[in-house]
């Protein structure tokens, strides 16, 4: 059976926000931040950006100017890529279905 429950969230400015309990979530009104208490202390959660939702701190942990997951990713040597074809032949190939000879008008653009 529901059961009305009130959650109470923290709030305040980000400076003040202080250290949340573990669970406890903290939202700064001053940065529209939303923290939650760990045993580490305050994880971010969500912050509100004008534009795009990848938060560096989370995704650039070390603030090399590369997503994380990209900086692993470039590691890999060419060896350690599995199910990679051996060679990779050129084939003969347009892309007359795209590519329109000459100017392209706006109304071939439409829908693209």
């Amino acid at each position: 059976m529901a059961r009305k429950v009130m959650i109470q969230i923290r709030r305040g400015l980000e400076s003040a926000i202080g250290t949340l309990a573990i669970g406890e979530l903290g939202y700064c009104t001053d940065t529209s931040k939303l923290y939650i208490g760990t045993t580490n202390g305050n994880v971010l959660l969500v912050a509100a950006q004008s534009a795009g939702d990848m938060l560096k701190s989370i995704y650039d942990t070390n603030n090399d100017g590369k997503v994380d997951y990209a900086a692993n990713a470039d590691a890999v040597p060419w060896s350690g890529v599995a199910g990679k074809p051996a060679t990779y032949p050129p084939s003969t190939h347009t892309h007359s279905e795209y590519m329109s000879k000459g100017p392209v008008t706006w109304k071939q653009l439409k829908g693209v």
